[in-house]
């Protein structure tokens, strides 16, 4: 083998090895744990939210198993649980839209459904 082509092959390699490395920090970033959620900062809800509900059967859930997951809500009404989630992330940042909110429906202490709602929202009501 040539010394043009293996050092080809080492660049190549050095590349799949930071692209795993970057892909495992991705993701970390982007999983779910309760420390991240009650401890975020700006839009970090955001990027976890997702990965909350991918692993999370929300319907059925007992209000105080949310809680366990979620810590206390920032609002609470009478059959619903309100979640500070933060502003929407676009490709190249943040937009300039409102603030979202998670909602928790609830009915008989257990979860029936949820929703994103808007700062604007969530003042009508």
């Amino acid at each position: 083998m040539k010394k043009k082509d293996k050092l080809l092959l080492t660049f190549l390699g050095f590349l799949v090895i930071v692209a795993f490395i970057g892909g495992q920090m991705w993701n970390s970033y982007k999983n779910f744990t309760k420390e991240k959620w009650v401890n975020y900062e700006g839009n970090s809800r955001q990027a976890i939210a997702e990965n909350f509900f991918d692993r999370t059967v929300i319907n059925g859930l007992l209000e105080e198993e949310l809680v366990e997951y979620l810590g206390e809500p920032d609002s609470k009404k009478e059959g619903e649980l309100i979640y500070y989630l933060g502003i929407p992330k676009s490709l190249f940042g943040d937009k300039d839209g409102e603030e979202e909110f998670l909602s928790f429906t609830l009915k008989d202490g257990k979860v029936t459904g949820v929703s994103i709602i808007t700062a604007s929202t969530l003042e009508a009501e």
